[in-house]
């Protein structure tokens, strides 16, 4: 009998089950359910987007910088792979629109900027982010895997080198975005340190 069970599916590490519950205990809630559910909107477009596209999927890893979704199948089709990428911002954006239209007031203040926040940050051509793996595909599609990686590595340096810098002239300048620095630090561990290990 096959186990139709959310939990195999869904698995989440202790750190970001930690920051999630944080964010929900100690941020205002007016902050805290429209940042989640955008979060929520951004995945449900790929699980979306993987059955409409018949892609069996393995599980969906919540990590410290985001989800991540594994495929059954050891290898999808680069127009796939795009497609599926896609689809997660797509969700956020399509979902801003749509509430900055029905809703008016304090949520929708809330949930389309930061909506629209996920979406581009997650269409940034780094290496695990939807624009790198949808910068791969094309790179791929077009000239080859090893090209492909080639360009995210090299995309993947100049976007946090840029982010990073900007934070820091941030920092310097207006004694802000700590944020932006500790994540642009924490994707480069991500990408070029552990990935090393």
């Amino acid at each position: 009998m096959k186990n139709h069970s959310l939990l195999p599916f869904l698995r989440v590490g202790a750190i970001p089950a930690a920051l999630i519950a944080a964010e929900i205990l100690l941020e205002p809630a007016d902050i805290a359910l429209p940042f989640i559910l955008a979060a929520a909107i951004h995945e449900l477009g790929h699980l979306v987007a993987a059955r409409l596209l018949k892609i069996s999927l393995r599980s969906l890893d919540i990590g410290p910088l985001g989800a991540t979704i594994r495929v059954r199948e050891g290898l999808i089709s680069y127009k796939k792979e795009w497609l599926l990428c896609f689809a997660g911002p797509l969700f956020n954006l399509l979902s801003a629109a749509a509430v900055a239209l029905v809703l008016h007031g304090e949520f929708s203040r809330l949930f389309c900027p930061i909506s629209v926040m996920i979406a581009l940050l997650n269409l940034l051509p780094l290496s695990g982010f939807d624009g790198g793996r949808m910068l791969a595909a094309a790179v791929g599609y077009a000239a080859g895997p090893s090209v492909a990686a080639r360009m995210v590595s090299l995309t993947s340096f100049v976007t946090v080198v840029g982010l990073w810098l900007f934070s820091v002239y941030l920092l310097i300048r207006f004694g802000a975005s700590l944020s932006l620095f500790v994540f642009t630090a924490s994707v480069f561990y991500r990408i070029f340190i552990e990935k090393e290990k």
